[in-house]
């Protein structure tokens, strides 16, 4: 089936703890997904289309063994896709489904829906911080109906915290701080540094700091579907390594047409056991994510709608977000030419 999206690169599949032994179907860049757990605890992915009558796998049931079985007609499958027979019948079809590359690792679970000789574990992001005893983080997923690019670009042009954001994340600082931008093969990175600004709500109540703070924004996006933003708040003038750090890990996964999953875990290296803290932050990321939400599937009608014909307008702060946007076009296209995976050796 033809399809709009990157497949030869990692996307975030699953969080581990949704995945156990119920089957459970995700639509990823166009393909539908089964995962689940085998008897042994691994994780596994297959295409939840059933080769007999394309009926739903993960609508059928799971035995002790990891055996699956449609539940159309009985035809049954081991972990590896392989059909294994046909309940109550002789019959034994030479019949096979897809089986996806998987890594899981750091509690993320990470699908390569392309070509699985191209599947590299070297492309990853560095995700250590999201198991690391120093650390502690909430995550989770928050379904959009709008297209992956659009949420690729929203992380990359942080000045919209300015203004979609201002009793959270978002202050004047941010849209008049200019930003600086790198490319590293696939990779496109931004960094922004704000000194002796006001401290936006959410991190005066997650620091407990007194304006004025400085603040410090570092974005990596490593396409298709990966973005890491470390996040650096302190009283003006302290230097590293003093100060707050947070990270957070998105997940941008294009489900079924102009839908994507959006994945997302927030972590802090400070005051980790201050549950009070963790639900603020946990609620405020999630206040944030609904604003973007909103925006972006308002965003999605007006371009689902656009005839075309008009350029966009643009502005000095968009060369992040346009530099991501011509990277995933560019792996769109080695990948509709034959070429071959990502470039970038994922490193923060």
């Amino acid at each position: 089936m033809p399809t709009q999206h990157v497949r030869n690169g990692w996307y975030l599949g699953a969080w581990s703890d949704e995945i156990g032994r119920t089957l459970t179907q995700r639509w990823i860049t166009d393909l539908p997904v089964c995962f689940y757990r085998l008897p042994d605890g691994t994780v596994t992915a297959i295409e939840d289309r059933c080769p007999h009558r394309k009926y739903p796998l993960s609508l059928g049931h799971l035995d002790d063994e990891g055996i699956l079985q449609c539940d159309y007609h009985g035809y049954r499958f081991d972990g590896q896709g392989v059909c294994v027979g046909v309940a109550e019948q002789a019959d034994r079809p030479k019949a096979a489904l897809r089986r996806f590359p998987l890594v899981e690792r750091d509690g993320v679970i990470w699908i390569w829906p392309g070509a699985p000789e191209l599947a590299d574990e070297n492309l990853l992001p560095e995700t250590s911080w999201l198991t690391d005893p120093d650390w502690t983080h909430v995550h989770g997923v928050v379904p959009l109906k709008a297209r992956h690019l659009l949420l690729l670009e929203n992380l990359l042009d942080l000045t919209h915290e300015t203004f979609l954001h201002p009793t959270s994340i978002g202050n004047a600082a941010v849209a008049a701080t200019p930003i600086d931008v790198t490319v590293d093969g696939d990779r496109v990175g931004f960094s922004r540094r704000m000194v002796g600004i006001e401290a936006p709500p959410f991190y005066e109540k997650s620091c407990g700091l007194a304006s004025p703070v400085d603040r410090w924004q570092d974005g990596d996006f490593y396409p298709p579907g990966i973005f890491v933003l470390n996040i650096r708040v302190a009283a003006t003038g302290t230097e590293e390594p003093e100060g707050f750090h947070m990270k957070v890990l998105y997940g941008m996964t294009p489900a079924r047409g102009n839908e994507t999953h959006d994945f997302y875990a927030l972590g802090r290296d400070y005051l980790i056991h201050d549950e009070e803290l963790t639900k603020f932050q946990h609620e405020q990321q999630l206040a944030v994510m609904q604003e973007d939400v909103d925006a972006l599937e308002a965003q999605e009608v007006m371009y689902a709608t656009d005839p075309g014909g008009k350029a966009e307008s643009s502005i000095r702060s968009d060369l992040a977000a346009l530099r991501g946007r011509r990277a995933v076009a560019k792996l769109l296209a080695r990948e509709q030419q034959g070429d071959s995976a990502p470039r970038t050796r994922a490193s923060a």
